[in-house]
């Protein structure tokens, strides 16, 4: 890295800044190291997003490459020429394509290492024989690994053929604020959305994708009303229209188009979690995801799947309760066994913040990360002085 006396130039490598996980988290990390240590800046292959033009506004840099479809090689030139003329001392690239670009551009660019970190995968995973082949180039250029649950380490190597002793597990954290008016965020949201305190509320949160599996928690909140017929289920998210109108279509087949609103994009997501009085998440596949640890650190009980990364989140019978993945009656019976019992799901959700606190909060994220990119700043100007 340069001159020991500057703040090191982190530049954050991305598919765009959306309202995703992904997103929030590096958005999170370049806010955090915009300090007298490091200074950051974003690049987004595709797109700049939500949170990109909230970046862009508190005065980090965000710069937008458009990526065409395919192995777009002018990405590979235009971010060589970022990390040369912004003189960048440090990339670090979230998740595999962002990876792919950054690692391949700093190949030709000398003295710019990049950190990898993997969080989502693709749903079926499978091995591809000349990406791994690849990845052993990319290795040169590469100076750490990290991935966001074991579950996603373990796919990088098996999947990635990764060197497995390089692989660090940094899990996503998250601000825990003090609860200090839930009660009246509650009131006031419920009331505008016409919920009496003794109807039930359902809250699931995630890009509208197959991935998420919505279908199946509709179904099951099918048999859920019969049970309970005030619960309502509220979605909220955005993604692929094709697979919202499956929603809308199964919805209405179900006769639930009174039981369960399709909210599309919200930012209030604190404000949901806070009026809901259960949280869902049916994922067929997940890393970490960051609404169920939002979900436990405002106290709701969590029902998931089992499944990716949730078990490392998620302790079964404690802070939640783990379904298998499409299972509709077991769904079904987690969601009314936890509505018909109030104080377990109180004790739940304390254990779920408690846990949140203990393990993922973003302060102890950070100290990771900082102490990671410390490293190799030293390591980059021990190589620089030989």
């Amino acid at each position: 890295m340069r001159n020991p006396s500057k703040p090191k130039h982190i530049l954050y490598v991305v598919h765009s800044l959306g309202l995703g996980g992904t997103e929030r988290v590096v958005c999170g990390l370049a806010r955090a190291f915009n300090d007298a240590e490091f200074r950051t800046s974003v690049c987004c292959l595709d797109e700049l997003g939500e949170l990109g033009k909230d970046l862009c506004e508190e005065g980090i840099p965000v710069y937008v490459l458009g990526r065409k479809p395919g192995v777009d090689l002018s990405v590979v030139a235009r971010l060589r020429y970022i990390y040369r003329h912004e003189k960048v001392d440090l990339v670090h690239a979230h998740q595999y394509t962002p990876y792919f670009y950054a690692a391949t551009a700093a190949l030709g660019a000398r003295g710019v290492p990049v950190f990898f970190t993997e969080h989502g995968r693709h749903w079926p995973d499978r091995l591809r024989l000349k990406r791994a082949v690849f990845n052993q180039i990319l290795r040169m250029a590469t100076c750490a690994y990290t991935a966001v649950s074991e579950f996603s380490r373990q796919s990088l190597i098996r999947y990635e053929k990764m060197p497995a002793r390089a692989i660090q597990v940094i899990y996503n954290g998250i601000e825990l604020d003090e609860p200090n008016n839930n009660s009246e965020v509650r009131w006031r949201l419920r009331a505008d959305a016409g919920l009496v305190d003794e109807e039930l509320l359902v809250l699931s949160i995630g890009r509208i994708d197959p991935i998420k599996d919505f279908e199946t928690l509709i179904q099951a909140f099918a048999h859920v009303v019969k049970k309970l017929p005030r619960a309502s289920l509220w979605i909220a998210g955005d993604g692929d229209w094709t697979y919202k109108k499956r929603l809308i279509q199964l919805i209405e087949r179900l006769s639930l188009p009174g039981k369960v609103k399709l909210l599309g994009t919200r930012r209030d997501v604190d404000h949901l979690l806070c009026a809901c009085d259960l949280f869902v998440l049916p994922s067929i596949s997940e890393a970490t995801s960051m609404t169920i640890l939002e979900a436990m650190a405002i106290g709701q009980a969590v029902v998931t799947t089992d499944t990716g990364g949730n078990p490392e989140l998620v302790i079964r019978g404690k802070t939640g309760i783990l379904v298998p993945v499409g299972d509709v009656y077991a769904l079904a019976e987690a969601m009314s066994y936890l509505l018909m019992n109030a104080d377990l799901r109180e004790r739940m959700g304390q254990a779920g913040r408690v846990r949140v606190k203990e393990s993922f909060s973003m302060q102890r994220i950070l100290a990771q990360y900082r102490e990671s990119y410390r490293s190799m700043a030293i390591r980059q100007g021990q190589e620089a002085q030989s």
